[in-house]
Order: C-alpha cells, then sequence, then structure tokens
C-alpha cells in the first residue's frame, strides 16, 4: 500500500492519467520494436491490441457537445439502445477503452460490458453512474407519438 492519503480525483483528471498510461504504454511497445528491428530480430512486432476506442481520436468541446446531442436524440427516437448509446459516447466522444471507462464511473468493467450490450437490469444509479461523465442521466419519455419535443 501507498503512504500517500488519498485525494479525489476529478474526471478530467482521472481521464488525463488514464490517457497518459496509455500514451506511455504505446511509447514502451514502440521502443520495443525499434530496438527488435535494430537488432535484426527476427519477431514478430509488437502491437497494440486494436480496440474501438483506439480508432477515435480526440475531439474538440463543440464537436463533443454535438456528438453528445445527436446520440441522445437517437436514443430518443428509439434508433439505439440505451447499451449502444453508453458505448457511442464511450469511443466516439471520450475515446476510452472499458476498463479505463468503468474506473472513471466507478463500476466494475463487467458491469460496464453488461450495460453496453444490454444484458442484465441495473439499478437506476448503476445507470446515472455510467451516463454523468456526459451530462446525462436516466428520466421518462413519453413514448406517444402525439407528444412534441422540442430539444
Amino acid at each position: 500500500m501507498s503512504d500517500k492519503p488519498y485525494t479525489a480525483e476529478t474526471a478530467k483528471e482521472t481521464i488525463a492519467r488514464l490517457r497518459a498510461n496509455r500514451q506511455q504504454r504505446s511509447e514502451v511497445a514502440t521502443e520495443a520494436l525499434k530496438r527488435q528491428q535494430s537488432e535484426n530480430v527476427v519477431e514478430a512486432p509488437i502491437q497494440a491490441p486494436k480496440r474501438a476506442s483506439k480508432q477515435s481520436s480526440g475531439v474538440s468541446t463543440i464537436e463533443r457537445k454535438n456528438a453528445i446531442h445527436a446520440i441522445t436524440q437517437r436514443l430518443i427516437r428509439g434508433e439505439l439502445t440505451q447499451g449502444q448509446a453508453l458505448k457511442t459516447l464511450r469511443v466516439e466522444v471520450l475515446g476510452l477503452t472499458q476498463d479505463e471507462y468503468a474506473d472513471l464511473a466507478k463500476v466494475s468493467r463487467k458491469t460496464l460490458s453488461d450495460v453496453e450490450n444490454d444484458r442484465g437490469s441495473y439499478k437506476t444509479d448503476i445507470l446515472n453512474r455510467l451516463f454523468k461523465p456526459f451530462g446525462l442521466k436516466v428520466g421518462i419519455v413519453p413514448i406517444s407519438s402525439g407528444v412534441t419535443w422540442f430539444l
């Protein structure tokens, strides 16, 4: 155990720390690959596993807000399930892996995976914890087509 006292991190600090760790791992893998090539070793190159969140790049605040709005609208219209919306937000807006996002939201990776794959039934507080980094929470919306929404 560390002798350092526990201090709560903000969401931004946690995201920055997780991204820095990911960058450091990437740099270590790159250095190992360069070392192998310089030594003429005939091994398979070391590559980081490709994940959905690795496909996305950083987005500006305006792009992030627009993406959140667009995904929320698709969810309200029934084009996305709750789990699909969460995964899309996690990958496209934050660019985090499940492990990184689960740490940020303070849930287990399995819980996050189950919610993203629309498995199980979770309490509102868990779902709110998962959607909070996007400024969203679970609510009630009318399903009648006669109700007009101005979002």
